[in-house]
């Protein structure tokens, strides 16, 4: 499945190197993407141009944290422009917040001038994971033809 990954951003951008970063609470899932992904390679220094954004779907307790540190990151002077990219984690679980109550506890409809799409998912199984990896690659891949700046409209 990384190969699969490794070839979907490498027939869209050659060997121009970029980062994406994954980022999330304690126990959302961004362990377990990662190795049903089976990436585990650390890449040199580049500019971030992507972020994924891990939720635990069923942690309705800690959403207003993971708001919080979502926010917090959204605003780093880094990730200014970055491509945000959310995956809802465990909707197989009874009980998660759909992708739509995650949208709104995270405050993506306030975003403005940024590219972002939210991904329900379910990490162990791997559903949603390609359809997320897509839409990022294929924003990215079509934001490097037009020459323009990351940012702009959002998705859901």
């Amino acid at each position: 499945m990384g190969q699969t990954f490794r070839k979907l951003f490498d027939s869209f951008f050659g060997n121009k190197e970029m980062r994406v970063v994954m980022l999330g609470l304690d126990a959302a899932g961004k362990t377990t993407i990662l190795y049903k992904l089976h990436i585990g390679e650390v890449l040199s220094t580049v500019p971030t141009i992507g972020r994924i954004y891990v939720v635990d779907s069923l942690d309705r307790e800690r959403i207003g944290k993971a708001k919080a540190e979502f926010q917090a990151i959204i605003r780093d002077p880094f990730m200014l422009n970055s491509v945000i990219l959310v995956f809802a984690n465990k909707q197989d679980m009874k009980g998660a917040m759909t992708p739509m109550e995650v949208c709104e506890g995270l405050g993506l409809y306030d975003l403005k001038n940024r590219r972002w799409h939210i991904q329900g998912t379910c990490a162990l199984k791997g559903d949603g994971l390609y359809e997320g990896l897509d839409w990022l690659a294929s924003t990215l891949k079509e934001l490097q033809a037009s020459g323009h700046s990351i940012g702009g409209s959002s998705s859901f």
